[in-house]
């Protein structure tokens, strides 16, 4: 029952740390939307072809372009996931972490093996070899 219950607290707290790390950027963005709204609020407010306009307008272009780039660090934060991956995830869930490190070398091991023949495949079928 204890190594279930260690298991449930691991997986939570991975989840946990990857919420928090999206988390801050999210508030960011937030910030930056409120940001955004209220400059472009304040270009309306000055008279056309002022310095406090110019100023408001370029501060719209820096939030604009500051939104632009957390837009493409979330993108990166949380990508975009098949089946195989939800099925690691779970998997990984389910095993000790001695078990989960066992099960990574050896699909390490595997993987380099695969890739070891591919090399090896056409090395072995030069001219003398027999189809």
């Amino acid at each position: 029952m204890r190594h279930a219950l260690a298991r449930l607290e691991d997986t939570q707290s991975r989840l946990g740390n990857h919420n928090d790390g999206t988390e801050p950027l999210q508030q960011r963005r937030a910030d930056l939307v409120r940001a955004l709204a209220a400059a472009e609020a304040s270009v309306k407010i000055f008279p056309v072809g002022s310095l406090q306009q110019a100023k408001a307008r370029a501060r719209v272009t820096r939030l604009q372009n500051e939104l632009r780039r957390l837009k493409a660090t979330l993108g990166m934060a949380r990508p975009r996931q098949n089946l195989g991956d939800f099925l690691i995830e779970m998997f990984r869930e389910r095993v000790s972490r001695n078990e989960w490190q066992c099960i990574v070398a050896e699909a390490r091991r595997r993987h380099d093996s695969k890739a070891a023949e591919r090399q090896i495949g056409p090395l072995a079928a030069g001219p003398g070899a027999q189809s």
